[in-house]
Parts: C-alpha cells; sequence; structure tokens
C-alpha cells in the first residue's frame, strides 16, 4: 500500500462539505417549533423534549449544533436563543427570514441545474419570478434584516436629503424603501415605478401604511422605453442597474436618469459589488454570482469603477461611497452622486 505525503489539509474541505448540512439542522429546528418555544422561556433539555414531544438524544445533539453556529446558547444546564436567532428566526420579528431560510431546504436548491448550465443549456430567465405578492413581501423582509437601515442611514447622511422634496423609487417593488425615506423627511412624496402588476400589489399590500398616501405607484416597462416622470431632486434605485452594465447601456440609461432630475438633484445606487471585506463574505457573493448566470441572468454585480465611470459620461459628479458591510445579507455598494450638468 502507497500512503501519500500530503501538502494540504482535508479536514478544511470536509468542513467545508459539513457546513453544507447547516440549512436542513435549521429547518428542522423551525419545522418542530424549537426556535419560537425557547423564544417564550430558556428551557432545560427535558422541558424541550417534553414541551415538543421530540427524542431526548437526537435533540441534544440537535442544540449543540445549533450552539456552535450561534444560534443557542447554555448557561446553567438550560438552553436560549441569540439574538441572532430572535431577530431572524422567531416569527413575531419584525425582521424574520424564516421564508428566506427555508428556501435552502429540501432537493430542489438554486443549483439543481448547474450542469445543464456548465453545458451551455442555461433557461431563459424568467423575471416574473419577483412579480408576485409573496415575492415581494419576502424582499421587503429580506432588507429588514439590516440592508434597509443601512440605506436608510447612508440617505439621511446625505447633506442634501432634508432639502428633498420629490423622489423616484426605480423598480421599486411595493416601495419599503421610499416608506423609510419619507418616515425620515416629512416633506417629501414618492414615485414608485415598477411593473403594472407589482404596482396593484403594492396598493392592497401597503394600503393601511402610514404614508400610503404620499406614495404614488406608476405601473411601467423599461423594456417598452416607458417614461418615468421628470423634476426629481431624489433618484434612487437599488438592486436593478445590473443587466444595464452587462449589456453595455448603463451609460444611456443614467442619460435618462439625468434628464429627468433637477439641478443639484441626487442619484442613489444600492448594487452587490464585486468585492466584499471578508472571506465569508466573498464566498457568499461568488456564490450568489454563479446561482445568478445559471438561471440565465447576466450578473448580479456592479462595481465601484463601473457605476462611477458611467455616472460622470451620464453628467454626474461629487460621488459619497460607503463599502460593503458584511453584517448585511448581501454586501452592497451604497453610493451617491449630483447632477452637475
Amino acid at each position: 500500500m502507497n500512503i501519500p505525503i500530503l501538502h494540504s489539509q482535508y479536514g478544511k474541505l470536509n468542513n467545508l462539505l459539513y457546513i453544507s448540512y447547516v440549512p436542513k439542522v435549521i429547518n428542522a429546528a423551525i419545522e418542530i417549533n424549537l426556535f419560537e418555544e425557547l423564544s417564550r422561556n430558556d428551557l432545560a433539555l427535558d422541558a424541550i423534549v417534553t414541551k415538543l414531544r421530540i427524542d431526548k438524544a437526537v435533540t441534544e445533539a440537535l442544540l449543540k449544533v445549533l450552539e456552535k453556529v450561534g444560534l443557542v446558547a447554555m448557561e446553567n444546564d438550560t438552553y436560549g436563543l441569540t439574538v441572532l436567532a430572535e431577530e431572524y428566526l422567531v416569527k413575531s420579528s419584525e425582521a424574520c427570514q424564516l421564508n428566506a431560510i427555508q428556501q435552502f431546504n429540501g432537493s430542489n436548491g438554486p443549483f439543481d441545474y448547474i450542469i445543464q448550465a456548465l453545458k451551455g443549456e442555461m433557461p431563459e430567465f424568467d423575471g416574473k419570478m419577483w412579480n408576485t405578492k409573496e415575492a415581494s413581501i419576502n424582499m421587503e423582509q429580506g432588507m429588514k434584516a439590516g440592508g434597509l437601515q443601512g440605506v436608510l442611514k447612508f440617505v439621511k447622511n446625505l447633506p442634501e436629503f432634508a432639502s428633498c422634496t420629490k423622489m423616484c423609487d426605480l423598480a421599486g417593488n411595493i416601495g419599503y424603501f421610499s416608506y423609510a425615506f419619507l418616515h425620515e423627511n416629512l416633506n417629501l412624496k414618492a414615485h414608485v415605478y415598477d411593473l403594472p402588476e407589482v404596482c396593484e400589489n403594492a396598493k392592497e399590500l401597503k394600503r393601511n401604511e402610514k404614508d400610503f398616501s404620499r406614495v404614488s405607484y406608476h405601473g411601467f416597462n423599461m423594456k417598452n422605453n416607458d417614461d418615468f416622470g421628470e423634476g426629481y431632486d431624489l433618484f434612487f434605485v437599488s438592486h436593478y442597474l445590473y443587466e444595464y452594465g452587462a449589456k453595455g447601456k448603463l451609460v444611456d440609461f443614467l442619460k435618462r436618469v439625468n434628464k429627468s432630475m433637477k439641478s443639484g438633484g441626487v442619484f442613489v445606487s444600492n448594487h452587490i459589488c464585486d468585492k466584499a471585506i471578508d472571506n465569508e463574505s466573498e464566498l457568499t457573493l461568488a456564490l450568489v454570482e454563479l446561482h445568478t448566470r445559471a438561471l440565465g441572468y447576466p450578473t448580479h454585480q456592479l462595481s465601484e469603477f463601473e457605476m462611477k465611470d458611467a455616472l460622470t459620461k451620464a453628467g454626474f459628479g461629487n460621488f459619497t461611497v460607503q463599502q460593503p458591510d458584511s453584517s448585511y445579507g448581501f454586501p452592497s455598494l451604497l453610493l451617491s452622486a449630483k447632477k452637475i450638468k
């Protein structure tokens, strides 16, 4: 028998493979209502087993895994939820992410068709997947997990924001960013542009929102070259411009944006870029990009250079940039620019 001399650690690869099972474990805990039960009271193992009517030995091992990934903590022989679990895994939380997490359960995953995609047999991208009420609710909940708060803080700190009175929220879905901005600027009114079916969903889902009367929804389709208004002193766009960049049409699009804005108005972009500040986030962004391309969409990234270059050519300047924050689910580059010509 030949015994190889090794120059690398298989343990690193083995750990990566076993980490892939973590979503299954988390979803199992969701399914048995473990997080809901522990959100009420810290409990000893026997109490958990009795209340949930589950096997003690398996539950003990499950709790150990959840402890290792930072979702439960044990003290004095009782288990309780960490802040991470309380904020994102309990139904009553405003930032609850159960829908997003449950997408990682089961055999139907985002890379089921990666072999076909690698062979060039990619499906035509189905943009309608984002047009349902359920998708809109899930997107809003996803943004509440840090992204929305980060964007709001960035926009609030812009010197121009306090004097803005009319904003465009392009491809704004049901307007969750608009409502956040309106809460901070009482003189602001928002115009949300999205597909007609999305706008109809928005009017139903948001009709009881406090500032609903200050938001106007406009059904439009950019592929038909539809108009998106004028006279804006704030123009906001989030996770929408990727395809324009990939197809070399970003400058032309931003010239249209420039034309719709008042002189001195501020443009704000919130998009995933091509870098992050730590290795874990870099891996997530790489996986998101692979998932995106395997689904038949060109890219889910816009670099800082690409945005600045296109904005400059479209008549913008005076950039303010905030680098991606790895504490959010998808670290995004926040960038603002003023209309200067």
